[in-house]
């Protein structure tokens, strides 16, 4: 995927933080972006996946592709298991085109005007633009399809601001061919990660109604001298204030008072609301924690705490010449190694998805996960143990 020119401040990747909590735009100005290895290695994974995708609708002749495909391959942050998600990326792209009667227009990695409805300018005065991965038009349809290489967070499509920002500047870029012809708005999101297609439908007056009524009065909001106060919420997990936000530590160190008059023991009820006002507690802790780690590190001084060396660990210098002299001193090679089977994840991991089902898939089993507690939001089923006592292991 081409490195963006122009990183909008009010960015569509980052518009479910600022749509809720405004006051973070301005708050974050001149703090430095970073990066890290699973940033790099999701930009390296959509690069494959564009590449990918051009072989399947564009003119790129085979020689081209396997020469830009190996150079990529040889990038550091590359894994095998990026072929296979990959794949189904495109595959989905396929599935899409094949949905309508005939071929629909389809662009790739398209820069789409999102300024319009964020009220963002570029220096040269035009539209802040965001990145769509796939744009497919057909017969009154936008079909937006985005590729998400994570396996940390589930992404859903529904009511995601990330893709309706999209789709908004997808049709303001293509109001001049298709008018008012596109009424309905497909939104997509991949995450082969987690095995994941997501699908959500919209009708263009709902997406407008949303721009003008949530979207468009949020990113005004953030724009002004003083755009209210932080407002924490999940929403904090990719803010770069999260360590220092105020507001979120109020609301993660807030206690509720119960009442000395209560009973003794909390009812149901109370529990849930503990565990609510708690939920971002740990996350938070760590946050801190890194800050102040990183802090002490450049010689500022966090009142209470500071950076030690922490535990030494060792390590062969040469393993050949280390094993060889001890097998002189009488010990035996087999005490020196370990032999282990490699587990279903690392090795589907090592071969790629595609060539590990291919090799292995009739000898795996699947047995269900342990009962975990989650938010009433989350879209699994409940766990029935009735149910779940008399369904068979496949």
């Amino acid at each position: 995927m081409p490195t963006p020119e122009y990183h909008a401040r009010k960015s569509p990747s980052s518009a479910h933080r600022w749509i809720h909590c405004p006051a973070s735009i301005k708050l974050s100005e001149g703090i430095p972006t970073t990066t890290s290895p699973y940033a790099e290695a999701g930009r390296l994974a959509h690069s494959i996946a564009e590449l990918k995708a051009r072989k399947r609708f564009m003119v790129l002749n085979k020689r081209t592709f396997n020469a830009q495909l190996k150079k990529l391959q040889e990038d550091e942050h590359y894994a095998a298991e990026m072929d296979g998600y990959t794949d189904l990326y495109v595959e989905t792209l396929e599935q899409h085109a094949m949905a309508f009667h005939s071929a629909p227009f389809i662009a790739l990695e398209t820069s789409v005007p999102v300024g319009i409805f964020t009220q963002e300018l570029k220096e040269d005065g035009t539209p802040a633009t965001g990145t769509a991965d796939c744009i497919q038009i057909a017969e009154g349809v936008l079909w937006i399809t985005d590729y998400k290489n994570g396996a940390g967070v589930p992404v859903d499509a529904d009511y995601n601001p990330q893709m309706m920002t999209y789709a908004l500047g997808a049709l303001a870029m293509y109001a001049l061919v298709y008018g008012d012809s596109i009424q309905t708005i497909r939104l997509t999101i991949v995450q082969p990660a987690l095995h994941s297609v997501s699908d959500w439908e919209i009708s263009r007056a709902e997406l407008e109604e949303w721009g003008r009524e949530v979207l468009t009065p949020a990113a005004v909001q953030a724009d002004r001298e003083d755009p209210g106060e932080p407002f924490p919420g999940d929403w904090c997990r990719f803010c770069p204030l999260k360590n220092q936000c105020r507001e979120r530590a109020n609301k993660v160190l807030a206690v509720e008072a119960f009442g000395k008059k209560l009973p003794p023991l909390l009812s149901d009820a109370e529990v849930g609301q503990a565990l609510q006002r708690a939920e971002g507690l740990v996350a938070w802790y760590k946050d801190l924690q890194d800050y102040a780690l990183q802090s002490c590190l450049e010689g500022k001084q966090i009142t209470g705490f500071k950076a030690v060396e922490g535990r030494s660990s060792r390590a062969w210098d040469d393993l050949d010449a280390a094993f060889a002299d001890i097998q002189q001193h009488g010990v035996a090679e087999a005490i020196l190694w370990e032999r282990k089977p490699v587990t279903v994840a690392a090795l589907e991991k090592a071969l790629g998805k595609k060539t590990f089902i291919e090799a292995a898939g009739g000898h795996v089993t699947v047995s269900p996960g342990k009962p975990t507690l989650v938010s009433e939001s989350d879209k699994r089923p409940g766990f029935n143990a009735a149910a779940q006592a008399f369904n068979p292991i496949n």
